[in-house]
């Protein structure tokens, strides 16, 4: 009999024959300048993930098995990281590492986003991102490829999704879908949108947020607030970044809750000078403090940092404004034999959005909206020493913030009759005042937690390295807000008061009674494979992810690979991917739909208003999450002069979040009214007929597909010394079907055929472009230039709307198809045909962007920095058909000249 015990000890010989004998690496690190140890370098093996601190002497010892190379990585605040490859010969010496610090005056700088080493991955550095300078995240990601730079404007919010066309058009739910599936991690932890439920207008059932690229914030169409949308980038800034990485194609097993791309955060923490900066741009202020303190030896650091922006994008006027203050304060600390490093962070953010039309508008508009946001998380980082695991990672993260959306403008042409009953009946219903304060309001409270684990190992056969991962994260979200808020007489109505005409009816809606909180709860398990020959490399990665979000149960694969010679690289990958719906998409509320059937009035004596209110189901309790297929096939290639790298990627969105129409067709009342002179008459029912109209909910028949391809050119070596060129450029097709059918009401309702039933029709949207950055940097005088430009050689759009049915509903709403035969038949059909034309945009040529930085560092201390946008002021046109014409108008889209300086002291 096999015992428990007897299968332990056959596991462990065979785990013992399997691992080569350890040898650890050992060496010092010193600054390069003054040659003194430097205390708590991270040193980490980028092949096993094995790390070690430095000691106050700088010394580190790292297991590694002696007989492999290893490509050693060295990072601490304030210098400049080094990666290093060793040979196996080398490592068997104690190792002696110089650092230099992190300014204009190094020998090499990196100015811009950077192809990655192992896949498609974009890895930007903390001078790339500072050349940038940038008031938030969103200004930092247009520099990838397939991005592009945009008019400089923070009155709007900021979503973000790669490796796809924003389409114009706002009812095009495809990039609602993808920016709300962009995970953005901040040092290992999620930031979440999933609770935010700041729409007003939810119970439409609408899954996008209207006016989305609209910035004039002319209504309070939830310009400012983005549910179902993403992250808003805005309220990321980026003065406490280190460094970002940017997954595009298949991310790691370990990262779910997302269909479109990663962005991977890390924040500076350690020892570092005092740091105040300011600047300035386009109506917009930027003020910040950061410091690295060492509280001591034992005690570890204490980084604090505090930013505020004030933004308004149009200076002439005053009515438009955010506001931004970010606060972190994080401590550090290590054990004495510095193998566990424990980060608790304690954060506070505050947002606003408000526009003020008072002095402007004759009905006194004013809008609002805030959002304050407390935050706490603790990062626990744990490396053993001969055991089953080489490290283990614990993250965890509570966050609490209150949010308001308010409206408020003055109406004249009040008296409109509203509903308020919230059962389905016939009755009197309110008069609105006919001169009053209109005020829409909605108080969100979200709360949103997360937690981790993460254990690996890492194992060494003769021909094969392992490095094995697996992990385990649960999360949620949830709203005690008392939601939209007000009442239906002293809002501007939905729809005209003529008795007959009915609409969406306004009712309080509280989220904290009606909002159940959503969990996530995921598994997953990857590993590293390794083969290396003398002049070659071969590295598989292979996860395996399980999800189960809000009920539905997901298993996602997901393999990136690449064969490496020293000249070339060939490297793939393929996945799935899934990401949750909102809690704002799964519960919008009961729908109310309110019909005048009467409005009586008699001046100075009654006004009498009868209403029938036709209530439907609450919320879309069944919706499933939106899922992507990924997939790329890259090739990289160095030359002497410099490399090359191209990408090609098929992406397909499924199951995709968007609105449905649903025809209803419910008994209205006929009134038989008595009237009695001066007297406010009285009314009965006297019977009833038909009365058709729409409900709209969100469903799963979205679907979107990307294609493409992606190159980086980096040339090293050029003619003129510290001058450096990289290009890169992107071809992308974009497709979108929304597979719901659409409905057409019948233009004679004498005949039969109510509604005509049309198919979903393809958007299409396809861009080519491409980019340089050139940059001259002189680093006796700490000083750097450079020149961005942007070409757009295809940048159009297209669609062609279904206008003949293919099937009708009877007055009975009861479905019949049309014999293929005779759809488009007008003469049968003519009646319940769709009036849509086709639409097109597209460059009427080629045009181009020129952008200029210019940085300069001062050996006192003092960092000052130019740049413009458009300095050329060029303003490119575009053809548009439109009803059948086509027609010439400047590009809504194109960048304004715009300058803006940053200066910044460290001492």
């Amino acid at each position: 009999i096999i015992t428990v015990k007897k299968i332990i000890l056959i596991a462990l010989f065979f785990l013992t024959q399997l691992v080569v004998a350890q040898q650890n690496i050992k060496g010092t690190i010193i600054d390069k300048e003054t040659n003194a140890p430097l205390q708590d370098v991270t040193v980490l093996d980028i092949h096993t993930q094995k790390w070690a601190i430095t000691d106050v002497r700088g010394n580190f010892e790292l297991k590694h098995n002696g007989a492999s190379d290893a490509t050693l990585n060295f990072r601490i605040l304030g210098k400049q990281e080094r990666t290093i490859h060793y040979k196996a010969q080398d490592l068997q010496k104690a190792l002696l590492i110089t650092l230099e610090d992190k300014n204009l005056r190094l020998d090499e700088i990196v100015v811009s986003a950077k192809k990655g080493k192992d896949y498609s991955e974009i890895a930007m550095q903390q001078e790339a991102i500072q050349q940038v300078q940038a008031f938030s995240l969103n200004e930092v990601l247009e520099q990838v490829p397939g991005q592009a730079v945009t008019n400089f404007s923070l009155n709007d919010f900021k979503p973000i999704a790669f490796r796809t066309v924003r389409p114009q058009y706002v009812s095009d739910n495809s990039f609602t879908n993808k920016s709300f599936g962009t995970a953005v991690v901040l040092d290992g932890i999620p930031i979440s949108n999933n609770e935010n439920m700041q729409s007003y207008s939810a119970n439409s059932g609408s899954s996008a947020l209207a006016n989305f690229n609209d910035e004039s914030t002319s209504a309070f169409n939830d310009n400012f607030n983005n549910a179902n949308y993403g992250t808003d980038l805005r309220e990321v800034a980026v003065e406490n970044i280190e460094k970002i990485e940017i997954v595009q194609g298949v991310p790691s097993a370990k990262y779910g809750d997302l269909t479109s791309g990663l962005v991977k955060i890390t924040q500076k923490a350690g020892k570092s000078k005092y740091k105040v900066y300011t600047s300035l741009r386009d109506g917009t202020q930027e003020y910040g403090f950061t410091k690295g303190f060492e509280l001591s030896p034992k005690a570890g650091h204490l980084n604090a940092s505090v930013n505020y922006l004030k933004s308004n994008s149009e200076p002439r006027v005053s009515y438009t404004q955010y506001e931004r203050i970010s606060t972190n304060l994080m401590w550090t600390w290590m054990n004495k034999n510095k193998n566990i490093k424990n980060s608790v962070s304690f954060d506070y953010a505050f947002n606003g959005d408000n526009v003020n039309y008072e002095e402007e508008d004759t009905d006194n508009k004013i809008v609002e909206n805030s959002k304050k946001e407390f935050g706490f998380s603790d990062r626990l980082r744990w490396s053993f020493d001969h055991s089953f695991i080489d490290n283990l990672e614990f993250n965890a993260n509570f966050k609490y913030a209150k949010q308001l959306s308010y409206e408020s403008k003055y109406i004249n042409i009040g008296g409109n009759i509203v509903g308020n009953s919230l059962v389905e009946d016939v009755y009197t219903g309110e008069y609105t005042p006919v001169g009053y304060n209109a005020v829409k309001r909605v108080e969100g409270i979200p709360l949103s937690g997360f937690a981790s684990l993460d254990l690996s190992k890492y194992i060494q056969t003769e021909n094969w390295e392992h490095s094995i991962s697996v992990g385990t994260s649960l999360r949620f979200s949830d709203n005690l807000g008392r939601g939209r808020l007000g009442t239906s007489e002293t809002l501007s109505n939905f729809y005209g008061s003529t008795a007959g005409n009915g609409g969406a009816g306004f009712r309080p809606y509280n989220f904290g009674d009606s909002v159940k909180s959503e969990y996530q709860f995921s598994v997953y398990a990857e590993d590293n494979i390794i083969r290396r020959w003398e002049n070659s490399l071969f590295n598989f990665n292979a996860g395996l992810r399980y999800d189960n979000q809000y009920g539905s149960n997901f298993i996602a694969p997901r393999i990136n690979a690449f064969y490496e010679q020293k000249q070339f690289k060939v490297r793939g990958g393929f996945g799935l991917t899934s990401k949750a719906p909102s809690i704002n998409q799964i519960f919008t509320g009961t729908r109310y739909h309110d019909v005048v059937l009467a409005d009586i009035r008699y001046p100075g004596f009654y006004n009498i208003g009868v209403v029938q209110t036709f209530i439907n189901k609450a919320d879309n309790l069944d919706l499933k999450p939106s899922k992507s297929m990924r997939s790329e096939l890259g090739f990289d290639y160095n030359f002497p002069f410099g490399s090359f790298n191209i990408t090609g990627f098929y992406n397909k969105l499924y199951d995709g979040i968007t609105s449905q129409s649903v025809i209803q067709n419910r008994d209205i009342a006929t009134l038989d009214i008595q009237y009695n002179g001066t007297t406010a008459p009285t009314y009965e029912i006297s019977g009833y007929k038909n009365y058709y109209f729409s409900n709209s909910y969100l469903n799963n028949m979205l679907e979107s597909q990307d294609l493409g391809l992606e190159l980086f050119l980096n040339f090293k070596k050029l003619p003129i010394k510290n001058l450096n060129l990289d290009i890169n450029g992107s071809y992308i097709k974009t497709t979108n079907l929304d597979k719901n059918d659409s409905f057409q009401f019948t233009k004679d309702t004498s005949k039969e055929e109510t509604y005509g039933i049309l198919k979903g029709y393809e958007r299409t949207y396809t861009s080519l472009r491409f980019g340089g950055n050139l940059s001259y940097h002189m680093p006796k005088i700490g000083l750097v230039l450079s020149l961005r430009s942007e070409h757009f050689i295809i940048d159009q759009n297209k669609y062609n709307p279904t206008v003949n049915p293919y099937a009708y509903l009877d007055k009975n709403l009861v479905r019949h198809e049309i014999p293929a035969d005779q759809i488009g038949d007008q003469n049968l059909w003519g009646h319940i045909t769709s009036t849509g034309s086709p639409s097109a945009t597209k460059n009427q040529k080629v045009y181009n962007n020129f952008h200029l930085r210019l940085s300069k560092d001062f050996q006192n201390g003092f960092r000052f920095s130019f740049y413009a946008n458009n300095f050329l002021d060029l303003k490119p046109t575009e053809n548009t058909l439109s009803n059948g014409v086509t027609y010439e108008r400047q590009k809504a889209s194109y960048v304004k000249l715009s300058f803006g300086t940053k200066i910044e002291y460290n001492f």
